[in-house]
C-alpha cells in the first residue's frame, strides 16, 4: 500500500468516519504547493546522477548492467512521495510557489535514493519477488545470473541487491553533500538526514526483533515506537523537517512538524495493518498475517481474547502458512473487536497530530499549508478538518 493514497477497500470500510477535502482557501494552492513537474524535475535529477556515476564507474563490462538494473528500479514507478513532501514544505516555509533553489532540489532527490536503499534491503529481508508490480531488485539480479544451480542464482542475486542497496546509500549521501547548499545549511541537512536514518535503522530492527518475542511480551507503546521510527521518520517527519529547515524554520517548528508527521505515520501503519486483513484468504498473500509479523493490529487482537482465544491465536500462527492458517487468523481478528479498536487509535493519533500542528509556532496560513498536503497526500484525518480554518 503506497503512502500517496489510502487504501480502496480500507476507505470502503470505514477506517476514516468522514473524509476531509483540505481548506478551500489559502495562499497557495496545492497545485502551487506540489505541482505536477515536481516528479518530472526528481526523475530528471535522479536520471543525470545515474548517468554520471555510468560514466565514473560503469566502464567495466559487469559494472554496467549491475549499475543499470538499479536505475531501473529506482526510476521505475513510485511516486516520488518524500521529495515532494519536501519541497511543499519549503514553498510552505518560504510563502513561494517559485520553484525552489537547486541545492533543494538535489536534496530532495537525495530521500527517493534513500528510499529506494531501504526498500531493496526491506525485500531481501521479507523475500519479496514484487515491488511495485514489477520484480525487485534481487529479483532482477537473480534473473540475469549464469549458475544452473536454482540455490546460487538467489544468493548471487540477494548478494548484487545488498550492495546495491548500500551503493544507494551512498549515491544518497553524496547527492546531497554535493548539492551546494549554503555550508550552514548543508551541515544542518546532513544532520537532520543522519538522525533520520539512524531512527529509520533502529526501527527496521525493532521491526525484525519484535517477530522473535511472544505477543504476551510486547507493549503498545513498543509496537508504536517502532512503527514511528521505521515509517515516519525517513517518509512523512523527516521529509517535512527537512523542507521546512532548507526554508529557514527554526527548532521549534521543524520539532512540531517531526510531532506531526510521527502521529500521522502511526496512524498510516496501523492503517497498513487494517488493509491487511481485506484480502481473499484463499488467494492472496497476506504478507504481515504470512509471517506472523507483530502488528499492531495483531498485539490488540491478542489483547482482547479470552485466554483459550490467546491459546488458538498462538497455534493458529504456529501453523503452515497457506489459506486455512490465513482464515483462521483473520476470523479472531474480526471476531475480536480489534478492527474497531484500531480505528479509535488511527482517530486518536490524528487529533494529536491536529493538537501539536495548531500549537506550533507557524502562522494560519502556513498551517493550512500543511492541511493541504495531509488532505492531498491521503494522511488525513478526521479530526484534522478544525486547524487553522482562520
Amino acid at each position: 500500500m503506497s503512502l500517496s493514497s489510502l487504501s480502496p477497500k480500507l476507505a470502503a470500510n470505514g477506517a476514516l468516519s468522514r473524509r476531509w477535502a483540505g481548506p478551500e482557501n489559502g495562499p497557495l494552492t496545492i497545485e502551487q504547493l506540489s505541482p505536477p513537474h515536481d516528479l518530472t524535475q526528481v526523475d530528471r535529477c535522479l536520471t543525470r546522477l545515474f548517468a554520471t556515476v555510468g560514466r565514473r564507474h560503469g566502464t567495466h563490462a559487469h559494472v554496467r548492467p549491475w549499475l543499470d538494473r538499479m536505475r531501473d528500479f529506482v526510476l521505475q514507478g513510485g511516486k516520488r512521495f518524500r521529495p515532494r513532501l519536501c519541497l511543499a514544505s519549503y514553498r510552505i516555509g518560504r510563502r513561494s510557489a517559485g520553484p525552489p533553489p537547486r541545492g533543494v532540489w538535489l536534496a530532495a532527490s537525495s530521500l527517493e535514493l534513500l528510499h529506494a536503499f531501504m526498500l531493496v534491503h526491506d525485500d531481501l529481508i521479507d523475500g519479496s519477488a514484487l515491488r511495485r508490480g514489477l520484480p525487485t531488485l534481487h529479483e532482477r539480479y537473480r534473473a540475469n545470473t549464469t549458475f544452473t544451480d536454482l540455490s546460487r542464482d538467489r544468493q548471487r542475486g540477494a548478494d548484487l541487491a545488498l550492495v546495491a542497496g548500500d551503493f544507494l546509500f551512498a549515491m544518497a549521501l553524496e547527492l546531497l553533500s554535493r548539492s551546494g547548499l549554503p555550508a550552514r545549511e548543508l551541515v544542518k541537512a546532513q544532520r537532520l538526514v543522519s538522525e533520520m536514518l539512524l531512527e529509520t535503522g533502529l526501527g527496521e530492527a525493532l521491526d525484525v526483533l519484535h517477530d522473535d518475542l511472544p505477543l504476551a511480551d510486547l507493549t503498545e507503546g513498543q509496537i508504536l515506537h517502532a512503527y514511528a521510527l521505521k515509517t515516519s521518520r525517513y517518509s512523512i517527519s523527516g521529509p517535512l523537517a527537512l523542507g521546512a529547515m532548507l526554508a529557514g524554520a527554526g527548532p521549534s517548528v521543524t520539532k512540531a512538524l517531526s510531532g506531526m508527521g510521527d502521529r500521522l505515520g502511526m496512524a498510516y501503519q496501523i492503517q497498513n495493518d487494517l488493509a491487511g486483513v481485506l484480502g481473499d484468504p484463499a488467494t492472496d498473500e497476506i504478507d504481515d498475517i504470512d509471517g506472523s509479523k507483530r502488528t499492531y493490529l495483531l498485539w490488540v487482537t491478542y489483547r482482547r481474547l479470552s485466554e483459550s482465544g490467546r491459546e488458538a491465536l498462538d497455534d493458529a500462527l504456529a501453523s503452515p502458512v497457506g489459506p486455512d492458517r490465513r482464515r483462521r487468523i483473520i476470523a479472531m481478528v474480526r471476531a475480536s473487536g480489534a478492527l474497531e479498536e484500531c480505528r479509535s487509535k488511527i482517530s486518536r493519533l490524528h487529533d494529536e497530530a491536529a493538537t501539536l500542528l495548531d500549537e506550533s509556532p507557524l502562522d494560519a496560513s502556513q498551517r493550512r499549508g500543511y492541511l493541504s498536503l495531509v488532505a492531498t497526500f491521503g494522511l488525513q484525518g478526521t479530526s484534522l478538518s478544525h486547524v487553522s480554518r482562520g
